[in-house]
């Protein structure tokens, strides 16, 4: 190494030392000499090293630490720290690219990290790189760990959370071993032998290597494993489908910025992911194309190349960046990332290379791009990432509440149950005494719902709850031979089957009972239809009041099954009260102390006499301008002895039915109704807190007992609720877009 590069090596600062100590790597096949492109000389590395100072010097991390950097990158970098990564998406950097090229190379160049030369287990799963600056430690701190994919088992996700390395060292050979413990973890062949015989080659975890140290920037980049167009025993065209997806789901996320890298070599037309990244971000907006390899690019080939660079082929919105990275050759020389920018801008210095727009070209001008890009990207996210953060807080935390208190002993399932039941109750009183919440007929408002099915009931009886019409006093008995039987009809044909040893004119009193129990031979049907409405209709309010208070449908399924069987007794109970009023208004004797029943009759047989004296011609208000003749009036008012017994019956059994039917009406709505399907032994008063304290411990634990899955996801929505409420905390206390 030349003398000026040994003196400053010698005296690095800060971050310069960190990164002078660290020894890189890269796999490059070079096609013509180092010689044709760049010579490593002792001139060629002097001429930089003597203006080398800290003020001028480059490093590729040092870009990114401007204080409009940090001030955004800091809220994120923090969210990140707090694992919201799971919750939300975060802005982040992707390098995709075919196979060899140069992706881990320019991972490299942007990291520090010493990939390694033996390289190819890191095609075979993505690595994250996540960069935190912390002034808690004066070193770096490499803390290692593996994210397990999406899809993976519980089981599998636990083997891989057991791995957790921290390095305070990280060289070539630290990087190796690394990749290989994580590929074993993941179940990946380790040597060309075992890919062969492997059943799974590709992974889609992600081996996450996160570096926190005192001059770190604030930065995540993923490097994902290269595509292919070849397949062969080692690589098939399944692993590529996986390879595929895997990509999808990092371009495919609107926060991630992708880094397209084109190996210089190949045709564009032939470079898959730039198909990929237009189909992820049609606009363009998160797209940065990278060339590498320029400097194996055989001569004549140049131009070609030069155009892509210049945007002059496959226009990007964000253009081109040119890249140099280290060869073999370089790696074995011992140059270091410092000298890897000097030789860097040496290339592009030279013909026909400075025909590129110099501030497209080295890792210097790209990173420094990346940071004004990253940065206003960050600046456009934040408060849509505020707004998931906090859909996500409010979801999480119903989430929980549904889960409700811990249920693990038989006092804790109680309290949980006594609880709800209370919660129930309330409810039950407002949905029955017209406290409602809701809008127009919703299920929960219960006594509306019963009000207006009585109404129904009640017009249902008095339009159809007559076997056969009742007369008006105006209509007289039919001495034809109609086609339609009327209650006339029914009423002469019984009297005279029903006749004893009563004087003439007189009626059996059998008569009216046995008239009244065909008339009503309706009741019990349309009484029954309305019962199973009132069940419906207490049955709906129960399944939304249940779905309020319980939330959880395990357990609320198993509470109703439990409380469904008490609720059927009581549904048995008001069918037998039902019965039981059916047989005393229709099998027995027709009783009533009410008044309406004579003064009904009364007016009947008013409105009878009127009705005769009508037919003769009277009119209401000239009786006193007629003259009278009694003889007349009695000859209009005679009836026979049987049509005066037909009228009698009809008239009394009229009376009666109206008398009994509101009295029925009224027993169904309070003793069956309001008795057994509202009141304390009904449907909606059996999930109680003394049903609740009368359940054994078995059956405690059969409802209320807490699961293993269900603690787990207790568990994990608690962290979940911790870290977002941390997250909102530190979104609150930072302004993104200064």
């Amino acid at each position: 190494m030349p003398e000026a590069l040994k003196r400053k090596a010698s005296k690095p600062t800060g971050l310069l030392r960190a990164q002078a100590e660290v020894k890189s790597s890269h796999r490059h096949t070079r096609s013509s000499s180092l010689a044709s492109q760049t010579t490593l000389t002792s001139e060629s590395l002097k001429r930089p090293s003597e203006s080398m100072t800290k003020s001028t010097a480059f490093n590729a991390l040092d870009q990114l630490d401007s204080i409009e950097r940090n001030k955004q990158m800091e809220i994120i970098d923090s969210l990140r720290c707090l694992g919201v990564g799971k919750d939300v998406s975060l802005p982040q950097l992707v390098v995709v690219g075919d196979q060899s090229s140069g992706k881990s190379s320019l991972l490299e160049g942007l990291t520090a990290l010493p990939f390694p030369v033996a390289g190819e287990l890191c095609t075979r799963f993505a690595t994250q790189v996540s960069l935190r600056r912390s002034n808690k430690t004066a070193h770096d701190v490499y803390t290692i760990s593996i994210i397990p994919a999406a899809d993976a088992s519980d089981k599998y996700k636990q083997k891989l959370a057991s791995y957790q390395t921290t390095l305070y060292e990280f060289d070539e050979k630290s990087f190796s071993k690394v990749l290989r413990d994580a590929a074993e973890l993941m179940g990946l062949p380790t040597t060309a032998r075992e890919t062969q015989k492997a059943t799974k080659r590709f992974s889609g975890d992600v081996l996450k290597i996160e570096i926190v140290g005192p001059n770190q920037p604030h930065l995540s980049v993923v490097d994902v494993p290269g595509l292919y167009h070849n397949p062969t025993k080692e690589q098939t065209a399944s692993d590529l489908a996986t390879i595929r997806a895997l990509i999808a789901g990092y371009v495919e996320d609107k926060r991630t910025i992708i880094l397209a890298v084109l190996n210089s070599l190949n045709n564009l037309a032939n470079q898959e992911v730039f198909r990929i990244a237009k189909e992820a971000d049609p606009s363009g907006n998160r797209v940065v194309g990278i060339m590498t390899k320029l400097d194996l690019v055989q001569p004549g080939d140049e131009e070609a190349a030069i155009k892509i660079a210049q945007n002059r082929t496959e226009r990007l919105k964000h253009g081109w960046f040119c890249v140099r990275n280290r060869s073999p050759n370089e790696i074995k020389m011992g140059i270091s990332i410092e000298q890897r920018h000097v030789l860097e801008k040496d290339f592009f210095r030279k013909s026909p290379w400075d025909q590129i727009d110099s501030r497209r070209t080295g890792i210097p001008n790209l990173t420094k791009s990346l940071a004004t890009l990253l940065s206003v990207h960050v600046s456009r996210e934040f408060p849509e990432i505020q707004k998931e953060i906090g859909a996500q807080h409010r979801q999480c935390r119903t989430e929980l509440e549904n889960l409700g208190p811990s249920r693990q002993t038989a006092q804790e399932q109680l309290q949980y149950l006594t609880k709800m039941s209370m919660s129930y109750m309330r409810e039950v009183e407002d949905a029955l005494n017209g406290r409602y919440y809701e809008p127009g007929d919703h299920p929960s408002k219960l006594r509306m719902l019963i009000a207006n099915q009585a109404e129904v009931y009640n017009d249902d009886m008095h339009e159809n709850g007559e076997t056969l019409k009742f007369k008006r006093s105006t209509e007289d008995l039919d001495r034809g031979q109609s086609l339609k039987r009327d209650i006339y009809q029914e009423i002469q044909e019984l009297w005279r089957m029903s006749r004893g040893p009563e004087l003439p004119g007189l009626v059996n009193p059998m008569v009216l009972q046995n008239l009244f129990v065909h008339q009503t031979s309706q009741w019990q049907d349309i009484t029954e239809k309305h019962l199973r409405a009132v069940v419906s209709i207490v049955s709906q309010c129960n399944d939304v009041l249940f779905e309020k208070v319980c939330p959880d449908e395990h357990i609320r399924n198993k509470i109703r099954a439990m409380v469904d069987r008490e609720m059927s007794d009581s549904i048995s109970a008001a069918r037998d009260e039902l019965t039981a009023i059916i047989k005393d208004e229709r099998q027995g004797p027709l009783i009533t102390n009410n008044h309406y029943l004579s003064d009904n009759i009364a007016t009947a047989r008013q409105d009878r006499w009127i009705n005769s004296l009508t037919k003769l011609g009277f009119k209401h208000g000239q009786i006193h301008q007629m003259p009278i003749n009694f003889d007349t009036m009695k000859a209009g008012a005679h009836l026979s002895n049987e049509t005066a017994a037909i009228y009698e019956i009809h008239d009394t059994l009229k009376a009666y039915y109206n008398v009994a039917i509101k009295r029925y009406i009224d027993d169904v709505a309070n003793m069956v109704v309001e008795r057994n399907l509202l009141g304390p032994q009904g449907q909606v008063h059996i999930f109680t807190p003394d049903y609740v304290a009368g359940l054994s411990t078995d059956n405690l634990q059969y409802i209320a007992g807490e699961d293993e899955v269900t603690s787990e996801l207790r568990q994990d929505l608690i962290a979940q609720m911790d870290r977002l409420e941390k997250a909102k905390r530190i979104c609150a206390g930072k302004v993104i877009g200064f």
